[in-house]
């Protein structure tokens, strides 16, 4: 009995320590966008844009707009609306980084 618990435990441990990667803080496993939205988000709607680089976590890049109404949502970073959007975002990180 004490064998079949102790043999137990072994694997739900070693099945768990395989679930939690220790990659670091704020890592996480899988896409964080299940649906995407590709509406023209008004600029006086948006409060943040959050853009998440494709790798190993997710295959595709993410942007995630935070709304002014508290909602976040996931666009689509193929609409050429976001694209331009992204573009910007860049720019401006270039920009800010040179100072």
């Amino acid at each position: 009995m004490n064998a079949f618990l102790m043999l137990t435990i072994i694997g739900v441990s070693i099945i768990l320590s395989d679930a939690v990667q220790p990659l670091g803080a704020g890592y996480n496993s899988r896409c964080v966008c299940l649906k995407l939205e590709s509406r023209i988000i008004p600029q006086q709607n948006l409060r943040r844009v959050e853009i998440l680089p494709r790798g190993p976590h997710c295959k595709t890049t993410e942007v995630i707009a935070g709304l002014s109404s508290g909602e976040r949502i996931c666009l689509n970073p193929r609409t050429p609306w976001v694209k331009k959007l992204i573009q910007f975002i860049e720019r401006k990180d270039r920009v800010i980084k040179k100072v």
